[in-house]
């Protein structure tokens, strides 16, 4: 916990840092490194890599070395991103009390829903639209009558190991870039660089190494295992395996092999008090095939694997065991042809095949409420999503006029989505009920969830134009998106817009503008709900003899939404002083037509009723182009800070501690807050809203001792939220009040030593400790009593060994 007093010694602290840099003794600039309009600018010094950014489009890329020194923890895509001001996550992602859970985060760009980010591999978009926002039933019941039980925006959860690069957009995207209201992160999987070896690691945490905060309330419990959702796993073994290796297989071509398997095995309490062990695992592999035909032509194939599996038990009444899956498989194609002019084709193909899974012992569940027997389980589902896509691109040669430059690209893409969701037999949920003196009281409800298979497939088609223009000291970008799919029938156009002024000529000092809309993405779970709506039947056993059956409305076909967008404006300065490169931005997202749920003649349906507001400022400060010097060290140091100012009509629950998403039913009755009576799209967003972040990280490289040590020092505003007070004013509209959540400060440490054992061959030892001061925070946003208090993380340690020859 950091109290207001602890402010003043952070400030000086930092000021300290980088005053000393100012003054120290700096190493020459790499003489390759100095056009500042560049795409990324990397700085190499011994064996200490700072990749930057290009401001005008708002792009951080991460590179291999890069990520090597930050501390990636359980080698999740997520743990990267917590670098950079503009990305938040959710309160709620990750506890003190459930560590083995192999689950990666989700995160949030500039407020905007987590499932409303785009994801790629090698420029071929990934995601899993079947039901993205469905990760907080991950260990829960399954879903009968939706598509629920643990899903992620994310169709492949990479190994960052296996990443040659990250270009993470957070505003000011190019036209390129369709399907986000949030940002992109476009990975790039490692490729053949002409260099062979081969790369063993090995890795492991244990739950001695962690320190565990509980409710006091909570610690039998916690103590004893007794969860059947993973929400305490006191005893864990964490390992993982990583083989990497490049070889050249002629002169112009080479492959790359990537495997990686991350297991964890934790202790459970089973309803009837058994002990049992859980295992959740994700695995990858990456293969890829690159070659350099001529001059003009190069090509790349590869082949994607991820699979995250892990055992469950279906609910606190039913004790059926099942084991779920969710996987992404893959073939990737890239093609470059360099034509004659000066002119570039580029074509990026993918077939990827998303799929979850849930596999239960039983199909059948029973309860008595007279006798408290209860047993059985929710069946068997399967979902799946395949694409195929084709995003050609054509760079035009620049061409010079009298007074200005132009670089036109052009291209699109292409996309046939097949998805389907099928239970593969009839789910029977019997449940006996107690005596009742009315007549028409039930003595027995027998539900039916009857199998079948629902599909929905679509072609979607994109195209776009994005004119560079140099004028002077002046760059524009002029950019037009217009996307198209045949399911909902919404012909979506995107303007994009940004300007780069180098005030001076001498790239010291530039202002930044930008002006640009991003269409989001609609997820095929709304027709395949809808769908799975008609599929049930109840039938009730009445006092009187009679018998009442109930048929679900089958609402498919009724879909009538438009699709989601973002407006941005941007501002921003950049200014060199010294050995000092500062970034400053000043981001304004308005989010309209959001998907929420409603209730309407006692049915439940879809609108586009979501709205939000957020403003948020983003300040960097790093000096990686003079490192500080000291004796036969090189260190890099970054300050970023980011503000948010969020409001939003989805609001989330206070009591279960859970956000709002498009499945939970919307309410826009105006609230009484502090003393005024609002409209609920005024109220502070729910989550992903950490008003005030900032974070100080320094890597430093001792090429001597082949050592190489990271720090990094983040504190984190805890924010208020608007909560129900669960009272209504004169007039009958409910009342809410602020909650204030503490602020946190953490301390994450990462040492790597590479010492030379032979000649062709190099060790490797890196131990991580994350939250070394173990500071924790109550995160409990409930009053309620019988909400328990939950904490974030304690100190956790990470160890790896490898060699690479």
């Amino acid at each position: 916990m950091l109290s207001d007093s602890h402010l003043p010694s952070i400030v000086a602290l930092l000021t300290g840092l980088y005053g000393a840099s100012a003054n120290a003794q700096t190493t020459q600039t790499n003489e390759n490194c100095t056009d500042r309009q560049q795409h990324s600018c990397v700085q190499t010094l011994p064996e200490v890599t700072v990749t930057g950014q290009n401001l005008a489009t708002g792009v951080q890329v991460l590179d291999h070395a890069l990520i090597e020194q930050l501390p990636t923890g359980a080698g999740n895509l997520a743990d990267l991103l917590r670098i950079n001001p503009a990305v938040d996550f959710s309160r709620k992602g990750r506890g003190s009390t459930n560590s083995g859970v192999m689950r990666p985060e989700e995160f949030s760009f500039h407020g905007q829903a987590y499932y409303q980010n785009l994801f790629m591999i090698d420029g071929i978009g990934v995601n899993n639209d079947i039901n993205p926002a469905s990760g907080n039933s991950d260990y829960g019941t399954p879903g009968l009558t939706k598509t629920d039980s643990g899903s992620s925006p994310q169709g492949y959860y990479l190994d960052v190991g296996l990443l040659e690069q990250i270009e993470v957009y957070d505003s000011n995207v190019p036209a390129g870039f369709g399907g986000f209201t949030g940002g992109v992160v476009n990975a790039r999987m490692k490729r053949y660089d002409g260099h062979d070896f081969v790369d063993l690691r090995y890795g492991l945490q244990r739950d001695e190494w962690e320190s565990f905060h509980v409710d006091p309330r909570d610690l039998d419990k916690f103590q004893n295992a007794g969860s059947y959702n993973a929400k305490f796993t006191p005893i864990y073994h964490k390992d993982s395996y990583h083989f990497s290796a490049q070889q050249g297989l002629t002169e112009r071509s080479g492959m790359t092999l990537g495997m990686s398997r991350r297991t964890s095995d934790f202790r459970q309490t089973e309803p009837d008090g058994d002990q049992i062990d859980f295992n959740d695992r994700i695995d990858n592999l990456h293969a890829r095939l690159d070659t350099h035909w001529n001059q003009q032509l190069e090509s790349g194939f590869s082949l994607r694997y991820s699979e995250r599996h892990h055992d469950g038990i279906t609910s606190p009444l039913y004790d059926a065991p099942y084991v779920q899956d969710h996987r992404g498989i893959g073939l990737g194609g890239n093609i470059k042809y360099r034509l004659p002019g000066g002119h570039t084709f580029s074509m990026d193909a993918g077939l990827d095949r998303m799929q979850d899974d849930i596999d239960s012992t039983s199909a059948v569940a029973f309860q008595d409420l007279n006798t408290g027997v209860s047993r059985g389980g929710f069946g068997d589902s399967e979902r799946t999503q395949t694409s195929f896509t084709l995003a050609p691109k054509l760079e035009l040669a620049t061409r010079r006029g009298s007074t200005a430059e132009h670089q036109l690209t052009v291209g699109g893409e292409l996309r046939y989505v097949d998805s389907h969701y099928n239970r593969p037999e009839d789910v029977i949920i019997d449940r006996y009920y107690r005596p009742s003196p009315r007549p028409n009281g039930k003595q027995r409800e027998v539900t039916r969830y009857a199998s079948g298979n629902i599909g929905v497939d679509y072609l979607s088609k994109s195209i776009y134009l994005d004119d560079r223009i140099r004028w002077h000291r002046l760059n524009l970008r002029l950019g037009l998106r217009a996307d198209h799919n045949d399911w909902l029938n919404n012909l979506d156009i995107a303007p994009r817009l940004s300007a780069d002024w180098d005030l001076y000529g001498d790239g010291r000092t530039r202002l930044l503008a930008g002006a640009n809309r991003y269409y989001g993405r609609s997820f095929l779970q709304y027709a395949i709900n809808d769908a799975l709506n008609g599929m049930t039947t109840k039938t009730r056993y009445k006092n009187d003899g009679s018998i009442e059956v109930i048929h679900g409305l089958d609402r498919s076909g009724q879909l009538d939404l438009a699709t989601p967008y973002s407006d941005e404006l941007m501002l921003g300065w950049v200014q060199q002083a010294g050995p000092f490169n500062s970034t400053l931005k000043l981001v304004q997202r308005d989010s309209r037509n959001g998907i929420r749920s409603i209730r309407e003649d006692g049915q439940k349906r879809y609108d586009n009723s979501g709205r939000s507001e957020t403003l948020s400022l983003t300040w960097e400060l790093d000096h990686a182009d003079t490192p500080l010097i000291i004796g036969n060290s090189a260190t890099v140091t970054r300050l970023a800070l980011g503000w948010k100012d969020s409001t939003g009509n989805l609001q989330g629950n206070p009591h279960t501690g859970l956000g709002d998403d498009y499945e939970s039913v919307g309410n826009d009755e105006p609230v009484l807050y502090q003393g005024v009576l609002i409209d609920r799209r005024e109220l502070p967003a729910w989550d992903y809203n950490i008003p005030l972040h900032v974070s100080l990280s320094s890597v430093t490289r001792m090429p001597a001792w082949n050592l190489t040590w990271s720090n990094f020092i983040n504190l984190n505003n805890g924010g208020t939220i608007a909560r129900d007070t669960r009272r209504n004013s004169a007039d009958g509209h409910d009342i809410y009040e602020d909650f204030t959540l503490e602020d946190l400060i953490t301390l994450d440490t990462k040492v790597q030593w590479k010492p030379r054992l032979w000649t062709a061959s190099q060790g490797y030892v890196r131990v991580e400790v994350s939250n070394v001061l173990d500071q924790v925070i109550n995160t409990k946003t409930s009053d309620l009593d019988g909400v328990r208090d939950a904490y974030t993380p304690g100190r956790k340690v990470w160890l790896e060994v490898g060699m690479r020859f």
